[in-house]
């Protein structure tokens, strides 16, 4: 299996995952005044070359300085199609539906957000990019909306670009946040990627800080 460097940092891919594959994620963010982060586990099914997606589980708050460990758990879906010899993925998918989370948080924003996206893979000699569009609603709308997000739609894009196999440049622009970074490939024999990047570049929303991100995943193939 072939492991692609990232090609968004917030921005849903239009790529989606077949049966046979099952991947784990662990990502993080440090802002001048809070650090905390995320798992994932997931595997995908059917086949994306007709229909296939993946179904992950996301478990939030791995810092227990903000009322505890692993107090918040959802559910994502995604479902789509890969046109291979255009090089272009469309998938819908549905993130964050609350399975848990503690009482604390009952006023925090339970809702799930979908979305619509296309990635479009172009393999040029000189350098190869990959951008993403779409659209969605709540986590997707623009960040500073004071109403419910819920009810808005917003556009979302990423645009990466290849400088060698093993290593992209990212710059994603979701929720009206600005982020930038790279994607790393460490051991083209083994399918485990890196990301690094800024968020929050142009400091929108309430919390209207740049932070660092980082993550770190890794697939198996059965």
């Amino acid at each position: 299996m072939a492991t692609l460097p990232g090609f968004s940092l917030g921005a849903p891919s239009g790529l989606v995952s077949s049966y046979g594959v099952a991947f784990a994620g662990l990502s993080g963010r440090r802002d001048s005044s809070d650090t905390d982060g995320a798992l994932a586990f997931g595997m995908g099914f059917g086949d994306a070359e007709k229909i296939g997606g993946s179904v992950s589980l996301g478990i939030g708050s791995v810092d227990p300085r903000d009322g505890g460990s692993f107090n918040r758990g959802n559910l994502n879906l995604n479902v789509g199609h890969h046109f291979k010899k255009s090089g272009i993925g469309l998938s819908a998918g549905m993130t964050g539906l609350d399975l848990w989370h503690a009482s604390k948080l009952d006023g925090d924003n339970q809702d799930p957000s979908f979305y619509l996206a296309a990635t479009k893979l172009w393999g040029h000699d000189l350098i190869p990019t990959a951008i993403t569009v779409g659209f969605g609603n709540n986590s997707y709308a623009d960040i500073n909306r004071e109403n419910d997000r819920k009810d808005k739609i917003d556009g979302f894009g990423a645009v990466a670009f290849y400088l060698i196999p093993q290593l992209s440049v990212i710059v994603d622009y979701t929720s009206n946040i600005l982020t930038a970074g790279i994607g790393v490939v460490p051991f083209p024999d083994y399918p485990i990627s890196l990301s690094l990047g800024a968020t929050n570049l142009t400091e929108q929303g309430p919390n209207d800080k740049v932070a660092a991100i980082g993550s770190i995943a890794a697939a198996y193939v059965f």
